[in-house]
């Protein structure tokens, strides 16, 4: 039973360190995602305002302000491929095999426990239907040296 109670504070302690891993992590990728849509979205009024500049007069400050957006359209996009490829620190992969060890040792300790329970549920069932010959085998050897003293004090 100790170990039992071992194996689900360890399933606990490392299910909560991948939770909070994991919400480090999110969180870390929404404030990249947030900040990329903040320049895509500078870069979309800066776009608007080089379409319009390029509409009024030919090319002047409207190809500096569709550079502008140009870039920042980019940045953005830089942005959201890096929050794309963070991943989980190296110690996350240890913990998961730490929990997946727990939870094979609480499977082992159920399937131990069901088979104790079948086996006594067996003996209790044979007890039952037959109890003469359940108590029989262990009531016969001191039966036997009973008899035996018995017959040994009678003979002296």
């Amino acid at each position: 039973m100790e170990r039992f109670v071992h194996s689900l504070r360890i399933l606990w302690r490392t299910d909560r360190l991948l939770t909070r891993n994991e919400i480090r992590l999110l969180s870390k990728k929404l404030q990249i995602n947030a900040l990329a849509g903040l320049v895509a979205l500078f870069g979309l009024v800066m776009l608007s305002l080089a379409m319009f500049f390029a509409l009024v007069p030919y090319w002047g400050e409207s190809l500096a302000a569709l550079a502008v957006g140009g870039t920042d359209m980019l940045l953005a996009a830089l942005l959201m491929g890096y929050a794309r490829s963070i991943k989980p620190a190296p110690e996350v992969e240890m913990i998961r095999e730490v929990r997946d060890s727990a939870l094979n040792d609480l499977k082992d300790e159920v399937a131990l426990a069901d088979a104790e329970l079948r086996a006594m549920k067996d003996e209790v069932r044979s007890f039952v239907r037959n109890p003469v010959e359940t108590l029989l085998p262990s009531a016969i050897g001191p039966l036997l040296v009973a008899v035996t003293r018995a017959l040994n004090s009678r003979k002296k």
